[in-house]
């Protein structure tokens, strides 16, 4: 019997050896440094110089700068040059006092050089210039809004990313605390302290710990992937960022925010320039109710042979200049109905801006309501994680003096795993819930000292 005794206080000596120092928090447990890390400047700088949609975007800004290039040319005059060959069957002729007298050759070459400028078109040119040139301006909107949209699937991918950094951290001490307990557990039940399912409980949490172990290793590989995959990058690239996943001091006033959305979306921007096409579209239909004038100036040379000599006929060359006005004053409505096509194009983007302006009030509001949420959230799970730290401390301390059972230090552990995965998720949650709500207002480029990909240099434009 007193064998039996000191033996069973050796065992717990060796136990109280193995489980002297106290929970490791997360504060203690510190991942090694890692180089060229990624901050959040450089995955948004990388991922604009990438993107095939602002690639893309660039394109139609180019061609809808050639577009205004090519309106403009109509404005200019333009010159044209042509060579014509006429065989007749016959010489043209006339009959005098019944006597046919021939007047010219059966065979007529003429070549001419001819000179058209537009003087009055009835504001059709400059209301297609004008829609042109608003096309450039929506171009550049939609680059914009493409930039915005870049950046924030950036800052997503990114703070998703952190968040399965910590999470696989987490799972990493998880771990580690359930080996130390899983061999202190064999110890008590081999001195007879404890029974054999103590230690096939512990087991089995180890077991799945391990499971849930890998699933966060590979929701990191994911989430990196997918970073790397908006930066340009090859998907299987051990890439690392900076940790930045913290809280700090936002606005979440509705209306502030809502305003500034309302003036700054390049959405609204872009149907407002969308407008002023409209006007335009109606001007340029209306331009069949006036007259057009053009001044027309041509040379010619004509000769009855092909080399252009002289000629018992015609006049080696000859020049004109005429001014021709053309004017279509019954056209069975034609006009008339192109207009009414182009106001109701019109009223059509009316409705759509008031329903994208409901549709920006919406999402700022949503964005406003989420981000107070993760406040809140981030509050609840700091204090969560602190109350979970001191319950394990406590529920340790206990088990060590063998004052409560195997399975609620196992539950304490657990509720302290969950604590620190909460905490986690909720900062990310806040980190993407107050980019969502600068991507609502139509910020998010701001304070980045971001240089997006360059546009076309309009000033050298007509």
């Amino acid at each position: 019997m007193f064998c039996q005794l000191t033996c069973g206080l050796a065992a717990l000596l060796l136990a109280l050896g193995w489980l002297g120092a106290s929970p490791a928090t997360a504060a203690e447990t510190k991942t090694p440094a890692k180089h060229d890390e990624l901050s959040l400047q450089q995955a948004i700088s990388m991922a604009l110089d990438y993107s095939p949609n602002i690639k893309q975007t660039l394109a139609d800004m180019q061609k809808t700068a050639s577009q205004q290039k090519e309106a403009f040319t109509y404005f200019l005059p333009t010159l044209s040059t042509r060579y014509a060959a006429q065989n007749s069957q016959n010489p043209p002729q006339y009959h005098i006092m019944g006597q046919p007298v021939i007047v010219g050759s059966e065979n007529v070459y003429q070549w001419s050089t001819e000179l058209n400028q537009p003087i009055f078109t009835g504001f059709y040119l400059s209301s297609q210039y004008e829609l042109a040139k608003l096309g450039v301006d929506i171009a550049e909107s939609n680059l914009f809004l493409s930039y915005l949209e870049v950046a924030y699937q950036v800052k997503q991918a990114y703070f998703l990313y952190l968040r399965a950094i910590k999470g696989a951290e987490v799972a990493d001490q998880t771990v580690k605390q359930l080996e130390s307990q899983l061999k202190v557990s064999n110890d008590f039940y081999d001195v007879g302290i404890i029974p054999i399912n103590d230690v096939l409980k512990t087991r089995v949490s180890l077991s799945d710990a391990k499971q849930a172990r890998i699933r966060a290793y590979n929701n990191r590989a994911l989430t990196r992937a997918r970073l790397n995959r908006l930066l340009g990058l090859p998907v299987d690239k051990d890439t690392w960022v900076e940790d930045i996943l913290k809280s700090y001091p936002v606005t979440t006033d509705y209306q502030r925010s809502r305003q500034i959305a309302l003036v700054e979306r390049p959405e609204i921007k872009s149907l407002d320039l969308q407008l002023q096409q409209a006007d335009q579209n109606i001007r340029k239909a209306q331009s069949g109710y006036y007259p057009t004038v053009d001044l027309q100036a041509s040379y010619d040379f004509t000769s009855d042979s092909p080399s252009l000599g002289d000629s018992e006929y015609y006049d080696p060359s000859n020049w004109t200049v005429a001014t021709m006005l053309n004017w279509s004053f019954w056209e069975w409505g034609r006009t008339g109905h192109k207009t009414s096509q182009s106001r109701a194009d019109k009223r059509r983007i009316e409705a759509a801006k008031q329903g994208l302006v409901d549709e920006v009030s919406l999402q700022v509001k949503e964005a406003v309501l989420y981000l107070k949420e993760s406040i809140a959230s981030i509050a609840n799970t700091e204090v969560a994680v602190k109350q979970a730290e001191e319950n394990y401390r406590v529920t340790f301390e206990r088990y060590r003096e063998q004052l409560t059972t195997n399975t609620e230090l196992l539950d304490a552990q657990l509720l302290l795993a969950r604590a620190r995965n909460s905490y986690n998720d909720s900062l990310a949650t806040f980190n993407i819930a107050e980019a969502g709500l600068q991507r609502a207002m139509g910020r998010g480029l701001g304070g980045l000292n971001v240089k997006p990909p360059p546009k076309p240099d309009r000033s050298l434009w007509p």
